[in-house]
């Protein structure tokens, strides 16, 4: 139903394409759909998945009997012999075998061979192969939580580098009306040509900053579609959220989640248990093995017989083993070795996995509580910006003011603006982070 779900979304966004030249309107979550289908880390991330839950049933078969089974029909021919004996009746030299001999020979056969022991072997390979494959399933699951968060963090970059464009543009309006205004001044005296030429450099610097921006934008829309598995070229259009959202969790519960959800925490776990079962695996190796054995078979000159093949021209076995290895060079040393020491380096990752979350989270956390306070911050910025540029805007009108107060009040009233957007969109980011690290980043 999912990867139905998908390509109807999938031939929806085509069919946008087609219409309107390459363009396309597509909301998060609609590109977090398409990122975990189309996105390479997540496809390879399947295939590993899957290649690990092979490899446990490749373990499991250990524990079935190998059972096999032959059959043969043969014809050979022997040709006379060169050798030659005294034939007892006349004494003359005759050959030990005069003519050619041909045989006919049919066979039928069937063995059974199960493992009865092995020192456990076959059981800590069952565990082992199991740890790895939900190792692998929690590390693919981490791998769509980056994958989310990514997909969450361009959108978003998307949405600020185009409002940001907006900014630079309207900074341009303002700074062509001000040079304008400079001029018309000059020419009847009321105001001098250092203010025209001011005015001359801050649009020139407005229209550089424009470039900026339109090339911001264009990477950040490369950057989203390069994510999604899409050409860099696509010309989506994002849709805008300006709702705030809310994330309420103290610092001990984000923390006690990330402790117990985090992805890359558990499958860290899982790898331990896997190695651990490495360790006991090679322990194994010193202890013997005991197998049972059967064997039915049946030979026959006339394959035709071979409805007889019960009855007669058999031969079965059966038989138990017992097989205890004394010295294989010191290939079991060092593997015994080899798998203590990737015990105690999973250990060791375990624990470097815990400090990296414990230092991730709290970051993340503060981050949140930074980028919400300078929401509010930045939004008295703007209002404080905006009267201060009406107010010099005014004043330069009148005659009262000068240029560089108005181009003071133009800039810091665009980096207000500026300042703003970005802190909305980091907040945004922030909380996408921060419940990545909780490892609970939703599509």
């Amino acid at each position: 139903m999912k990867r139905c779900l998908f390509f109807i979304l999938l031939f929806i966004f085509g069919f946008t394409v087609i219409i309107y030249g390459q363009e396309a309107q597509l909301t998060v979550d609609q590109c977090v759909e398409i990122a975990l289908e189309q996105n390479p880390d997540i496809i390879r991330g399947e295939f590993t998945v899957k290649i690990a839950g092979k490899d446990v049933t490749v373990a499991m078969s250990n524990f079935l009997p190998y059972i096999s089974t032959s059959m043969q029909y043969n014809h050979s021919v022997v040709g006379p012999s060169s050798a030659l004996r005294i034939d007892p009746q006349t004494g003359i030299l005759v050959p030990i075998q005069p003519s050619e001999i041909a045989s006919w020979s049919s066979s039928i056969g069937i063995s059974v061979n199960q493992t009865i022991f092995n020192g456990g072997y076959d059981i800590f390979n069952f565990n082992r192969s199991r740890a790895m494959k939900s190792s692998a399933e929690y590390t693919f699951e981490n791998t769509k939580q980056t994958v989310i968060y990514v997909v969450k963090e361009r959108y978003y970059n998307l949405l600020a580098a185009e409002k940001l464009l907006g900014v630079a543009e309207e900074t341009i309006l303002s700074s062509e009306e001000s040079y304008k205004r400079a001029q018309v001044l000059f020419e009847v005296g009321k105001a001098s040509k250092s203010d025209v030429l001011k005015a001359e450099v801050q649009l020139g610097t407005g229209q550089l900053n424009l470039i900026q921006s339109q090339n911001s934008l264009s990477i950040a829309r490369a950057s989203l579609n390069h994510i999604l598995g899409l050409d860099v070229d696509y010309q989506i259009q994002v849709v805008d959220d300006l709702d705030i959202p809310e994330m309420e969790v103290s610092y001990e519960d984000a923390a006690a989640n990330t402790f117990m959800y985090h992805p890359s925490l558990i499958g860290r776990e899982y790898d331990v248990k896997a190695s651990k079962a490495g360790v006991s695996m090679s322990i194994s190796q010193y202890l013997p093995s005991i197998s049972a054995f059967y064997g039915y078979n049946w030979r026959q000159k006339d394959f035709s017989m071979v409805k007889n093949m019960l009855d007669s021209d058999y031969s079965w076995y059966v038989g138990v083993s017992l097989s205890l290895p004394i010295f294989q060079g010191f290939s079991r040393v060092a593997n015994l070795s080899r798998a203590r020491f990737n015990y105690q380096s999973s250990l060791e990752a375990l624990e470097q996995t815990k400090r990296d979350l414990a230092l991730e989270v709290k970051q993340a956390y503060f981050d949140v509580q930074q980028a919400k306070k300078s929401i509010e911050v930045t939004r008295n910025q703007v209002a404080s910006a905006e009267e201060d540029l009406r107010l010099n805007s005014e004043k330069y009108t009148l005659g009262s003011g000068t240029m560089l107060e108005l181009i003071d009040a133009q800039v810091s009233y665009a980096t207000a603006k500026s300042d703003h957007i970005q802190s909305l969109y980091a907040y945004k980011k922030a909380i996408a982070r921060l419940q990545q690290t909780m490892g609970k980043l939703e599509k």
